[in-house]
């Protein structure tokens, strides 16, 4: 529950956002040639991006940086609360499910001044990538990164059981994989808990569904989305799925807390996560066992319609930003500078710039590398076009509706038939409203 009630906490705060877009105008806040930059993130990341942040400034004499990061959670929530007040930061990392949010409350500008006079240079970016921080044909946010949905396992354990995973999986192979797992080793498995709709949207993407409509919810029968809510049942039931308890301890926006890699004892332990490629790196050097992670797709019915490549993170201008202009030549920098790109790796994902991904293969870690080739030799060949952004109205519905009912089905107080009709009954609602 403390999670749940985190999530609604920023539910309301977006909330805010709608009811306050068009408040007045602040005072001047900083020089002129300062930037505000904020994203979210791991301690890792922070790092990395403290030094692209430098050496920016060393390019760039006379500009300051002020970088604000928080915890995915704890982020929206402060970014929700500085719009309200008008004192939102320069640069903001922006996520897909938040887009159409931000973009239709006139919180990010358009960007497209500054990609045609040059300032921001897109021309090795893919138009398929460009499209994705895109509405009604402007460019509002450019992809810091692309990844793909990734299974994070731990291959030595794997490995050690002669268990071998099949690209081509289903979800019935996940299942039977966790069966096993636990019945030879007592370890148990997170079936992608808290993972908002993400996995539910990528399994009923192999039954070429949408979850979402362009303004609505586009899956009205509870039989549709049974089968998902039904692997968690079975898990608890049959005891291979770890126990809502030990999620009520954790928080799963933060890596090192993650099931996977946060315990060595079975009770607590996970040998998968539901997450995403850019992930491998900082996963890998959180195991304390010397045990190989590894990468595979989300399990699907029909994984080359389920899989797709996503843009791990955007960067966006903000209306409050009061230079632009120099915020776009940050943005360009970081998507097109060699040096900063081979200091942030794949951490937000394969970079961008096509050209960016060989000029810095080099100085990739052999994590990275895995991270990139699984992009590059598996997703890119079988798989399909990513849905269209999300209503605004599904924020609700990933932070608040899904992991509510998740959690009441951990805890046996509804089943997976019931736990699919609230979820229809519910999401549509609060799309309605």
């Amino acid at each position: 529950m403390k999670l749940i009630q985190r999530m609604l906490t920023v539910v309301a705060a977006c909330a805010l956002i709608c009811g306050t877009a068009g408040c007045g105008a602040s005072s001047s806040r900083q020089a002129p040639n300062q930037l505000t930059i904020a994203w979210w993130g791991s301690q890792g990341r922070n790092e990395k991006q403290r030094q692209v942040n430098e050496l920016f400034i060393e390019q760039h004499p006379g500009t300051r940086i002020d970088g604000q990061f928080s915890q995915y959670g704890d982020y929206w929530q402060k970014l929700a609360t500085a719009a309200a007040g008008r004192q939102m930061p320069d640069i903001v990392a922006m996520d897909l499910p938040y887009m159409n949010q931000y973009i239709g409350n006139g919180l990010i500008i358009d960007l497209m001044p500054y990609i045609d006079d040059g300032t921001l240079d897109v021309g090795q970016v893919s138009e398929a990538v460009l499209a994705t921080g895109m509405a009604d044909g402007v460019v509002y946010a450019i992809s810091s990164g692309v990844n793909a949905p990734a299974v994070i396992y731990d291959k030595t354990l794997l490995d050690s059981l002669g268990i071998t995973i099949d690209p081509d999986w289903t979800l019935d192979d996940f299942v039977r994989i966790s069966k096993q797992v636990y019945a030879r080793t007592g370890t148990k498995t997170n079936a992608g808990y808290y993972r908002d709709t993400n996995v539910l949207e990528y399994l009923l993407r192999a039954q070429h569904e949408r979850l979402y409509s362009d303004d609505g919810i586009n899956v009205t029968d509870p039989a549709a989305v049974e089968p998902y809510f039904a692997m968690f049942q079975n898990g608890i039931e049959e005891g291979w799925h770890l126990e809502p308890t030990v999620f009520a301890e954790i928080n799963l926006s933060v890596m090192n807390q993650d099931p996977l890699v946060a315990y060595a004892d079975n009770a607590h332990r996970s040998w998968c996560a539901f997450g995403w490629s850019n992930s491998l790196s900082g996963m890998q050097s959180l195991v304390t066992n010397g045990d190989d992670l590894a990468l595979a797709p989300w399990p699907s019915d029909d994984v080359t319609a389920s899989n797709y490549i996503h843009p791990a993170q955007y960067f966006a201008i903000t209306r409050d930003c009061e230079n632009p202009e120099l915020a776009a030549q940050w943005i360009d920098f970081y998507i097109n500078n060699r040096q900063a790109n081979e200091i942030m790796g794949v951490d937000r994902g394969m970079p961008v710039n096509g050209i960016m991904v060989d000029a810095v293969w080099d100085q990739l870690s052999a994590d990275d590398r895995e991270s990139i080739a699984y992009v590059r030799e598996m997703v890119e060949p079988a798989s399909s076009t990513i849905n269209p952004p999300s209503p605004a109205k599904a924020v609700k519905v990933n932070a608040a509706i899904m992991p509510g009912i998740q959690e009441q089905l951990l805890y046996r107080r509804i089943d997976a038939r019931q736990a699919s009709r609230m979820f229809v009954d519910q999401a549509s609602d609060a799309m309605r409203q």
